[in-house]
């Protein structure tokens, strides 16, 4: 039976809700020796996580439901939000499912975030992961590919195997299937945008920072059609 539009929202509002990571400790239970590996949602190629047989977990801090106590005692509170609750997440054990960070080049205090876990965690992998701004092949190019080779080694050592060129070629598929999915679903409210409100379309994408991306994929296309439906 396919779900409503009003089911797949709710269901999403849960997942956004959920400070305490459940879908991801539901996601590991469910065999053994699963890992997720958290990480701000930028800039981040989730395709080498997933190629490594782990999830993806976007972490965002803890928005306006969570209120910073611990956090400011490792940032002044005039810093932004964000880390602050991150920190507050970790500390107050919501995010100990995770069994290693990816802290990307957001900012500077992010920057300080990636070592203040190294020393918080010591049990726990944490990367600092850096883009380059400039993209010519020979010189950020090669950099970029010096930064990815880096992470699919470590994942691969914390996994105890390496990750094949053919996990990383299913993952880009997949991956590939999810943004064609999401291209489908702009594409539809950009000719019914009363179909598909703001509200609803974020809620839906906040929920894929939980979730297998394959799992997300099936979740856009039957709110999709279930939108078009309505």
């Amino acid at each position: 039976m396919s779900m409503t539009v009003a089911a797949i929202v709710q269901h999403c509002q849960n997942l956004y809700e959920d400070l305490n990571f459940n879908a991801v400790r539901e996601w590991k239970a469910a065999a053994p020796g699963r890992k997720a590996i958290g990480f701000m949602p930028f800039y981040v190629p989730r395709e080498i996580i997933h190629a490594a047989g782990m999830l993806p977990v976007g972490v965002l801090g803890g928005g306006d439901q969570l209120d910073v106590i611990h956090g400011d005692a490792y940032y002044q509170s005039y810093i932004c939000r964000i880390p602050r609750s991150t920190i507050e997440l970790a500390v107050t054990g919501r995010i100990d499912c995770l069994d290693g960070m990816l802290f990307p080049s957001i900012c500077d205090v992010i920057r300080n975030l990636s070592g203040m876990w190294q020393l918080k965690f010591p049990d726990k992998y944490v990367k600092y992961f850096d883009v380059p701004q400039n993209y010519d092949p020979a010189i950020g190019g090669a950099y970029y590919v010096h930064e990815m080779q880096s992470l699919r080694d470590d994942l691969a050592a914390l996994r105890g195997r390496p990750v094949t060129d053919d996990e990383l070629r299913a993952s880009i598929a997949a991956y590939n299937l999810h943004r064609q999915a999401l291209r489908r679903l702009y594409d539809a409210r950009s000719a019914e945008p009363w179909k598909f409100p703001t509200s609803e379309i974020y809620l839906l994408l906040r929920a894929g920072l939980v979730m297998p991306v394959e799992a997300h994929t099936s979740l856009i296309e039957d709110y999709a059609a279930a939108a078009r439906a309505a």
